[in-house]
């Protein structure tokens, strides 16, 4: 069997020396290259300048969420994803990083640094396990003329299942951008905020949406995804947005019924606060704003 390629502190140190952008391929390992999460992201994954690309912004989401609070503007400079990084020297990036957290810069180089890199290096990995399925979104590319069908029933009937798929990724992908939303309104107002309260319903809209458009695949294409490896229930893929609370199954059928009812937010949370569900969808926006308060600074 296999071994999944897996990110290691080590392997991350390599890039310090010219930081990011990533510009060289030799520069990077091609363990990093060969994550998951990163060949899931690169628009053309058979091509290296792609999945280089597609590294580069990973390393970019991951530094800007970073998961110890304390050492995140450390590792924004070490790395050179912070603006006044930029163009720097590794000697000059390490030496603010080190100025950021209150260290000794040698004392930094041989004890924070490797800790910086490790934690990286689990978040990428960590990354790669919630991409495990391989159901993907259609492939996007430059249209260079009209989209124009031919006159067969089997090419009629990829499109309606690509048109379905698309319908599905779509909400996916605006679920994606409401828990976004959500964590800033949070971060910014606290979970308690006009704004978190606002942006997690907006959430729960979106994922009922998302619910909705797989009830309607289920309807069409059956239980499992089209050439889904492992096999995937469209429901599941809602997941791949980000965390969320957990759904009933009685709270589920009520978001999908209101959903498919309501074109709307407003007529959405019409339908809903007038339900049996209502209680129970306004506990889940509560958790969720609640969920992405910004957690307590440690120490290191």
């Amino acid at each position: 069997m296999t071994t999944a390629p897996r990110a290691s502190g080590t392997v991350l140190r390599g890039l310090l020396r010219t930081g990011l952008p990533l510009s060289e391929y030799s520069s990077v390992d091609p363990i990093l290259l060969d994550l998951r999460g990163v060949v899931a992201r690169a628009a053309w994954p058979d091509d290296p300048a792609s999945r280089l690309r597609a590294l580069d912004s990973l390393l970019r989401w991951q530094l800007a969420r970073f998961s110890h609070h304390r050492l995140a503007v450390p590792a924004r400079l070490l790395f050179g994803a912070a603006p006044d990084a930029r163009g720097l020297t590794l000697t000059e990036r390490r030496a603010k990083a080190a100025a950021s957290a209150d260290y000794e810069v040698h004392h930094f180089r041989k004890r924070i640094e490797p800790e910086i890199c490790d934690q990286l290096a689990e978040m990428l990995n960590a990354d790669s396990e919630d991409l495990r399925s391989r159901a993907i979104p259609p492939a996007l590319g430059q249209a260079r003329r009209p989209l124009r069908l031919p006159a067969d029933v089997f090419a009629w009937e990829a499109a309606e299942h690509e048109q379905a798929l698309s319908l599905l990724w779509s909400g996916i992908y605006a679920l994606r951008a409401a828990l976004l939303a959500t964590a800033v309104a949070t971060g910014t107002g606290g979970p308690d905020s006009e704004q978190a309260a606002d942006a997690a319903r907006t959430a729960l809209w979106r994922l009922a949406q998302t619910l909705s458009a797989a009830a309607t695949y289920v309807a069409a294409y059956g239980p499992s995804v089209l050439g889904a490896d492992p096999p995937t229930e469209p429901g599941e893929l809602a997941l791949l947005a980000g965390w969320y609370p957990a759904v009933s199954d009685e709270l589920a059928t009520a978001l999908t019924a209101a959903s498919s009812q309501s074109e709307q937010s407003e007529q959405f949370w019409a339908a809903i606060e007038t339900s049996s569900a209502a209680v129970a969808a306004n506990l889940w926006c509560t958790e969720l704003a609640a969920s992405a308060a910004p957690a307590e600074e440690g120490g290191s």
